[in-house]
Order: structure tokens, then C-alpha cells, then sequence
């Protein structure tokens, strides 16, 4: 049922959508008001994507009906979705990335004049218009390709801002997102929403839902489970619906000051990459996670390119153990046991024309310098599969059957095989559900149990707060100070926020 008095924008009836023999959505009805922001919820897998993508039109049920404005269409592409007022912001970054932001902007739309003419002037200027009213300061003339991955993901909302869309969809928006951009975006959503355009939205923020969203959709394992009304139900009994079990509750490791693991693990003296970063300074002790926080631009993801081969340093000393490396790959780097979860798991994770057996073997046999892969690996990637809950049709399927999160803890557990004595973590949790995070997690303090030495950079503080033993905070390419907990101290997400902001603090 929609709201009172309010006309239906979007609805689904009895949707059915499989890829081979993995049913991705099964009999899924539910409807969207006019004006209204619904959010719809659930686990990697569950079919939101799936959903989505049905509605701006990349793909087709395989039964069921699609009513927009109450009539039953049929779209023939996204073009045809877009011609409708339908817009759609890809979780993945789908920019194209040789062309200019302008030209992203109004791909497969561009504006034309007499002949044909593309009227680049005129996209140009509205190029601009979108970028600024975003805050996103970039020239439209620039490749999208050389955006930072929380500009590209701004490019998709300013893509879909262009066509003035009637029905805007939104699937996990903000992963990329600094707090204040975050922040930004929720303001031109309530501004859209009050002109009248219906926003869907797709998140596994529970807080984000619960703030922007009157309505909340769950779904799971492809079945729609319920819809709540946002002042009526709690954040707890969203998540019981969309994981169908209870998450156990993980208390913040920074709420006591822990003891420092002995012996030599990642020591960093004088890293320098300009212009990303100078004289970088710290260390990792065995079995320790250490959290890397800053904000976008800060330079801490190139930091973790650098220290695993990808990047090459100006200056600097990286040591692990007690042997100075400089690293010419990070193949050479993973023979030394330093292996990076990277951020972009579509581009730097996986091998997509590869199966998952594949995928979890080849890190084992690459440190092995072997052209063979051992059977007894073979076991244990259908192991890892069972012990971490990848859902996953077989061992032998591609990463284009599992979900984003399934995929991403593929991008984590296949370095369990090689127990890496330094493991660097770029935002591991980016874009997956609460349970797929929270087993996630579980890796990450095995891999610590084990003796490995972690550095976790994430967007997300409280994930910070939960795993980490210290965090050092980065700002402006420099170490701008280290937060340890004392007793009865914990770290808080304000300390960590002025020092990621401003570079000063009360106290350590």
C-alpha cells in the first residue's frame, strides 16, 4: 500500500528474475508514492541491483509486470527509461573513462543542433552549472578516468541530475562519499524530493535510510519480505529483515587501551610520493590492526598504492620485519608476504574471466613463483566458499555470479591461503550489507590472530573504532597525529574528525 491520497510512481508485480540456474528475484511485488523517498533494503544478493536495473531498463523480467505513473511498460533501455524521467546512479562506476565529464554527462543524450551538430557549448555550460550546484571541482573538460572515485560517483548523480528525471534511483550513493559530501547530496535529494521527484534509494547505511527514506523495503535471498513505514519500525527489525538472523554486537576495540603486540612487523620511515604524500612516518606491530582515516584527498590510498609496489616513492624507507623492501610490483611485494585489498574491486580485485577457484588459488601460487596449483589449494578454495558464507553457485562460477558483497569477500579471503605478514586493507567494506561486513570483520581479526600486521583505511568511522587498535589520522598527504585509547577514554568519532579536518586535538 502507498501513503494516503498520494498516486503510485513506480510499481512492481510479481517480478521473477534468474541468470542461469541463480534466481535473483522471485515473485517481488511492492509499489512507490509519488514524491515519496523509499528505501529499498537487504543483504548482497538479495536482488536490490537486480531490481533496479529492471526499472531504468538494463534489464527485462523474466515475468511480472512494470507500472510507471500506473501504466505497464516494457522499456527498451536505459534511453528508453531515461526518455520517461527514470534515472538511475550505478553502484559500480560506469563513467567512460577516455571521454570528458561533460561528455559523460550527456552520453547516449547529447544535445544537437541542425545536421546533427552536437551543441558543445551549450553542454559545456550546463556541465558546469550541474558540477557546481554539486560542489564537485572539476572542469567539464577533463577525462573522467583522472576523477577520484568519489568524483566519478558525483558524475553519475550529475548525469542523471541533467535529464531533470521524474523518478530518480539511487543504488548506494554515498560509499565514496566524505561526511560532508555525504551531507551535500542528502540536501539535493530533500530539495529534489520537495519538487516533486520520487527518489528510490538503495543503501546498507541503515542511519542514511532511516534519515533521508519515509518508507523502507526489505528484501532477501530475492523474496520481498516487507515494507515499514520509517516512524514505525526500529533499525534493528530492518536489519532482522534483511538478514533474516541476529548480528552479533561488536563493541569498540579503542574502548581500552590494548597491549602492543612484540616483535617487527610494517615499519614506514620518511615515505615520500609527491604530490601525494611526504615524510609518512609509523609502524605496525604483528597481530595489530592500525586504522588509516582521512578524508578524500588526504593521500591515504595512494599511501597503501605505494607501499605495495603499485607506485613507486620519491623518498623513503618501508621495512618489514627487519629487511628494508622497495617493491617494483606487488607481485614481488606478495612474495614478501605485503599484500593490499584494494578499493576497486571491479578493476584492481578479481579476475572476472576467471573462476572463484581461480581467483582464490592464484595469490597462493603466485607467492609460490609456481605455474601449478596444488590440489590441496583447489580444497581449500571450496573451503573458503562454505567457511566465510560466499554465496556462490559453485567453486567454479565467474565473480559475475556472486553479488558485491560475496565478491568482495572473495577480494579478502583469498589472502588467508598465503598468511601475509603485512595485510593492507583499502576500504574492504565498501558497498556491502551488514552481514557480509560483519563476516568481513571476521577475517580481518583472524588474519591478526595469525601474526598479520593490518592497515585498515576506511571511510567508515565507527568500522574504524570497531576494529582498529590505534588510528593514525592523514591529512593533506602528512600523518597529522596517532589516537590510542586510555582507560576509561575511548576514542571518539569527534577526536578523529577534528584531527582528519583541521590536524588538531585536545589530547591523545
Amino acid at each position: 500500500m502507498v501513503p494516503e491520497q498520494r498516486r503510485v510512481a513506480v510499481e512492481f508485480r510479481h517480478i521473477d528474475k534468474s541468470f542461469d540456474a541463480v534466481a535473483a528475484l522471485r515473485d517481488v511485488s511492492f509499489s512507490i508514492a509519488s514524491g515519496e523517498a523509499h528505501a529499498i533494503v537487504g543483504e548482497n544478493g538479495a536482488g536490490k541491483s537486480t531490481l533496479l536495473k529492471i526499472l531504468a531498463g538494463g534489464l527485462r523480467p523474466d515475468r511480472g509486470e512494470l507500472r510507471v505513473a500506473g501504466e505497464p511498460v516494457a522499456l527498451a533501455g536505459a534511453r528508453d527509461a531515461l526518455a520517461r524521467g527514470i534515472g538511475l546512479v550505478h553502484q559500480e562506476m560506469l563513467a567512460f573513462p577516455n571521454l570528458s565529464v561533460t561528455a559523460n554527462i550527456f552520453a547516449g543524450r547529447e544535445l544537437t543542433g541542425r545536421f546533427g551538430w552536437l551543441r558543445e557549448s551549450e553542454m559545456r555550460d550546463r556541465a558546469l552549472e550541474l558540477l557546481a550546484r554539486l560542489h564537485v571541482p572539476v572542469s567539464p573538460d577533463v577525462s573522467a578516468g583522472a576523477l577520484p572515485v568519489a568524483y566519478r560517483q558525483l558524475l553519475q548523480v550529475a548525469r542523471a541530475l541533467a535529464f531533470e528525471c521524474r523518478t530518480l534511483a539511487l543504488d548506494e550513493p554515498t560509499t565514496s562519499l566524505t561526511a560532508a559530501e555525504t551531507d551535500h547530496l542528502f540536501r539535493i535529494l530533500e530539495t529534489l524530493k520537495r519538487g516533486g521527484v520520487t527518489i528510490i534509494y538503495v543503501s546498507h547505511r541503515i542511519p542514511e535510510v532511516f534519515r533521508l527514506c519515509e518508507r523502507i523495503t526489505a528484501l532477501r535471498d530475492g523474496r520481498y519480505v516487507g515494507t515499514f513505514e520509517r516512524d514505525a519500525v526500529t533499525s534493528d527489525a530492518i536489519v532482522q529483515a534483511m538478514v533474516g538472523r541476529a548480528i552479533p554486537q561488536r563493541s569498540e576495540r579503542g574502548t581500552a587501551a590494548p597491549a602492543r603486540p612484540s616483535g617487527a612487523g610494517l615499519r614506514v620511515d620518511g615515505l615520500t610520493r609527491r604530490p601525494c604524500f611526504e615524510g609518512v612516518s609509523f609502524a605496525v606491530a604483528p597481530g595489530e590492526i592500525v586504522g588509516l582515516f582521512g578524508l578524500v584527498g588526504s593521500g591515504r590510498t595512494e599511501l597503501l598504492e605505494t607501499l605495495v609496489g603499485l607506485e613507486r616513492p620519491d623518498a623513503g624507507t618501508v621495512i618489514v620485519g627487519n629487511q628494508p623492501m622497495r617493491f617494483h610490483s606487488p607481485c614481488a611485494a606478495g612474495q614478501a608476504g605485503v599484500v593490499l585489498v584494494p578499493e576497486d574491486r571491479q578493476q584492481q580485485g578479481l579476475f572476472f574471466n576467471l573462476t572463484l577457484r581461480h581467483n582464490l588459488v592464484l595469490p597462493s601460487a603466485v607467492v609460490r613463483r609456481a605455474r601449478l596449483v596444488r590440489a590441496s589449494e583447489v580444497r581449500r578454495s571450496t573451503e573458503l566458499l562454505g567457511r566465510w558464507r560466499i554465496k556462490a553457485p559453485s567453486v567454479n562460477a565467474t565473480p559475475h555470479a556472486l553479488s558485491g558483497g560475496n565478491q568482495q569477500k572473495i577480494v579478502v579471503a583469498k589472502w588467508l591461503a598465503i598468511q601475509p605478514r603485512v595485510l593492507l586493507l583499502d576500504e574492504p567494506t565498501k558497498g556491502v550489507d551488514v552481514g557480509a561486513k560483519f563476516d568481513i570483520h571476521e577475517i580481518v581479526r583472524e588474519m591478526a590472530a595469525q601474526g598479520a600486521a593490518c592497515l585498515l583505511v576506511s571511510s567508515d568511522l565507527p568500522e574504524v573504532l570497531s576494529l582498529a587498535d590505534r588510528i593514525l589520522v592523514m591529512r593533506e598527504g602528512a600523518i597529522r597525529g596517532e589516537l590510542a585509547a586510555a582507560a576509561g577514554d575511548p576514542i571518539s568519532e569527534e577526536r578523529v574528525m577534528r584531527l582528519a579536518a583541521t590536524g588538531t586535538h585536545h589530547s591523545l
